[in-house]
Parts: structure tokens; C-alpha cells; sequence
């Protein structure tokens, strides 16, 4: 019974701790050198708000302290922007300072707070969105903890801050892109995804290959990508060495969510000498 528990106690802890991992991960938040000790806890790391011009949206956020003893927080704005080649990575600026900042619309309280051992604070936001909006807006809601403190109570470097995204777009919002460029390189075939919409857009892109009688011999998903409206993104498929010698057809889907999908379709065909070329594109 003894090895029971301890299992499943063991199992709660390692839940718990990969939920905290998710929401540090998210930001790519930098870490100080040495022993690390995470003790602030979002409940959502992300905010995602259809709206109209002219909107009003009161919400709130639950912030967690998952230590024993009290945590110093200060609750601060940043824009974001993703950056090439669009991975996930992020740079951030101060609020207000990006064309698709959505700083000025967001108001926030309390800014400053005490978290007690083991206690929660919820943070009320308001979101007044300005009569006239063609595109989507973001940002970054942090919640910081005071390093002298915290270091102070244990010793340890700490991870500093914690951070909501906030995603603010049109419901007209505009999804549109285009698979570009589609080359064979070395043991791959190389793509550009290109956002021509006005929304930042994360396609779940799969593929699979047929042969000529309409057999998948080969399928897999592609690398998520986090494209700004306007910029371009790179995929590598790597292509089977065992296909043999005739034509096939590869099919890119991108789902864009919401029902908007981007399909491409290459003619691909294998010589007699093993070589594999691209024969025609289509959409």
C-alpha cells in the first residue's frame, strides 16, 4: 500500500511540475545561471478574444503561488513579436512600441500584489477595443516576482517572471496563405508558407505521398510554424529513399483552424537512374 501511494503522490508531482514547465515554456522566458526554483503559476497561459469595434470585454486571470511562503508580484505589459524562422521564438519590446501592440487597449488591476504560501490572486483585466480594428493586436501580460526577495528566502537564483499572450483579432479577421517554392534539396523537398492574411496564423500542416494508384506510401506532419501576417516560413519534407521508380503525387494540407485550409499538391516523379524530380504544382 506503501509503494502505492508513493507512486501516485510521485505522479501528481510530475503533473504538476509539467503544467509549470508548459507555462514557463511558452514565453521562452530567460532563466538565471544556476539552481532554478519556479514558485508562480498561470492557470492560462493564453487569451484568445474575437471582437468587433466598439467592444468591451472584462475578464480575469488566476495567478498561483505554489511555494510556501509569500511572493512579491508586479504585473507589467509587453508587445511580442514572433521571429524567423518562426518557431515559437519571441522578441519583446515595451508596451505600445509594435504597429500590432495591444497595449493601449488593455487595462489591468492590481498591478502590484502579495501572493501568500500556497495562495491564488485573480487579476481583472478590461479589453476596450477602438471602433476600428483591421488586424490582429497582441502583447504580453507578465507577472514578476522580486528576485531580492526571493533570493533572500532560499538562496537560489529563480525564475524571475511568468507571462500571459494575449491574442486580439477581428472576427472578420482576414486567413489567407500560400504554399510557395516547393524545390527538391538533397534528400528533401524544401516550401515557403506564406502568410498573406491579417492575423498571425499557426497552420497544423501534414503530408502524405501517393502512388500512381492512389496508395499512401508515406505521410508524417510538419514542423508547427507561428507566422505574422506578411512574412514567410520554411518547411523540409524528407522524402523516402525507398520509393520506387514512377510517378507520385504529394499533398500538403495546412489546417489554419476554423475551417480555413491551405492545400498544395507537387507531381513527383522517380527515374530509372533513382532520381526524383518535381514534374508539376497545383493547388
Amino acid at each position: 500500500m506503501t509503494d502505492h501511494w508513493s507512486s501516485q503522490r510521485r505522479s501528481l508531482k510530475a503533473r504538476h511540475m509539467a503544467a509549470k514547465t508548459v507555462c514557463l515554456a511558452l514565453l521562452g522566458v530567460g532563466v538565471l545561471a544556476g539552481p532554478v526554483m519556479s514558485q508562480v503559476f498561470l492557470e492560462e497561459g493564453k487569451v484568445s478574444l474575437a471582437v468587433s469595434g466598439g467592444d468591451r470585454i472584462h475578464k480575469s486571470i488566476t495567478v498561483q503561488n505554489t511555494s510556501a511562503g509569500d511572493l512579491d508580484i508586479k504585473a507589467y505589459w509587453e508587445d511580442f513579436r514572433y521571429q524567423p524562422p518562426y518557431d515559437g521564438s519571441k522578441a519583446f519590446f515595451p508596451s505600445g512600441t509594435v504597429p500590432e501592440s495591444a497595449g493601449r487597449w488593455v487595462n489591468y488591476s492590481p498591478q502590484q500584489f502579495t501572493l501568500p504560501s500556497f495562495g491564488r490572486q485573480q487579476v481583472n483585466y478590461t479589453v476596450s477595443v477602438p471602433e476600428h480594428i483591421d488586424a490582429g493586436h497582441y502583447g504580453v501580460l507578465f507577472f514578476e516576482r522580486s528576485v531580492r526577495r526571493a533570493q533572500e528566502m532560499s538562496g537560489l537564483n529563480v525564475v524571475t517572471r511568468v507571462g500571459c499572450l494575449f491574442f486580439i483579432e477581428p472576427k472578420n479577421k482576414i486567413k489567407k496563405a500560400e504554399v510557395r517554392g516547393l524545390k527538391l534539396d538533397g534528400r528533401g523537398l524544401r516550401g515557403d508558407f506564406i502568410n498573406q492574411g491579417n492575423v498571425v496564423l499557426t497552420p497544423n500542416a501534414t503530408y502524405h505521398i501517393m502512388d500512381e494508384q492512389g496508395l499512401v506510401v508515406d505521410r508524417g506532419e510538419l514542423k508547427k510554424l507561428y507566422v505574422p501576417p506578411g512574412a514567410s516560413a520554411s518547411w523540409e519534407i524528407f522524402l523516402p529513399q525507398n520509393l520506387k521508380t514512377g510517378p507520385y503525387t504529394l499533398v500538403i494540407n495546412a489546417d489554419l483552424e476554423e475551417g480555413d485550409v491551405v492545400v498544395k499538391e507537387a507531381g513527383l516523379v522517380k527515374d530509372g537512374s533513382g532520381r526524383l524530380i518535381i514534374e508539376n504544382v497545383r493547388d
